[in-house]
C-alpha cells in the first residue's frame, strides 16, 4: 500500500518511508539533551530561602523559576501564616546536604538545617525540566 493515492502515479527518485516506519519528524527548535549538573547549590540555596520565607521572611518570587508553581503557593501560604502569627525571620545556616541521584533526570536531596533556634531537616525532590532543576516536592521537617 503506498502513501500517494491511486490515481496519482509513483515518482521516480521520490524517497518514501518504509512500510510500518514513520518519516522522521524534524524538530528545527530541540537541543540535545544532556544531563544536569549537581544539584547540591540548588538544594541548599533552596533549603535556605524556603525556611528563611515560612518563618515569615523574604519572598520566594526571585527563585521561582526553580520551584513548581503549586509547591510555590503552598509555600507562599505558610509564608502568609507566618506572618500573621507575627514572627520574624532568623538567618539560616545549612549544616549539611546529601543528594541522591535516582535516575538521570531527577534527584533527591535531604538538608539539615539550622536557624540558630531550631534544626530542622528538609527533604526534596529535584526534576529535570526544559533543561534545568525543577523542586517538585519540598518538605520542612
Amino acid at each position: 500500500m503506498s502513501a500517494l493515492p491511486a490515481h496519482e502515479p509513483a515518482r521516480q527518485g521520490v524517497d518514501r518511508p518504509a512500510a510500518g516506519r514513520r518519516p522522521e519528524t524534524v524538530r528545527p527548535y530541540a537541543r540535545p539533551h544532556t544531563l544536569l549538573g549537581d544539584p547540591a547549590p540548588l538544594a541548599c540555596t533552596l533549603g535556605k530561602a524556603v525556611m528563611e520565607s515560612i518563618s515569615g521572611g523574604t519572598d520566594l518570587s526571585p527563585l521561582a523559576r526553580w520551584i513548581a508553581p503549586e509547591l510555590r503557593e503552598t509555600l507562599l501560604r505558610q509564608q502568609s501564616l507566618a506572618r500573621r502569627r507575627g514572627l520574624r525571620p532568623r538567618p539560616t545556616q545549612i549544616l549539611r546536604a546529601r543528594v541522591c541521584r535516582t535516575s538521570a533526570t531527577s534527584a533527591e536531596v535531604s538538608l539539615v538545617v539550622d536557624d540558630g533556634e531550631h534544626s530542622r531537616a528538609i527533604a526534596m525532590r529535584l526534576e529535570d525540566m526544559h533543561g534545568r532543576w525543577l523542586a517538585t516536592v519540598i518538605d520542612v521537617l
